[in-house]
């Protein structure tokens, strides 16, 4: 058996509007690191965005493992917290 191939992931994540902003795959870390450094420059003055590099073997990985920057999931939990009498606005833990 062959070894899995690494893809990276590049999400930027708008907490306060809970929903992601943009989703970019590479094959090439290289390229990978250089995206990341262009969007960390570009949400930089937006303290609500979060931007980050992820290296997994699918998406599908990625959506298990930080399933809190996928929209379907950030909804799917707002609506069980308001189900169970929960307060559900994100929260700042920095």
């Amino acid at each position: 058996m062959g070894a899995s191939r690494t893809t990276e992931f590049l999400i930027a994540f708008d907490h306060d509007a809970r929903k992601q902003l943009s989703l970019e795959e590479y094959s090439d870390t290289a390229q990978a690191l250089r995206a990341y450094g262009e969007r960390e420059e570009q949400y930089r003055a937006n303290p609500r965005v979060e931007v980050v590099l992820l290296g997994a073997d699918s998406l599908d990985a990625i959506r298990v493992t930080h399933s809190n920057y996928f929209e379907d999931t950030v909804d799917a939990l707002g609506h069980l917290c308001t189900d169970l009498g929960m307060d559900s606005s994100p929260k700042q833990h920095y």
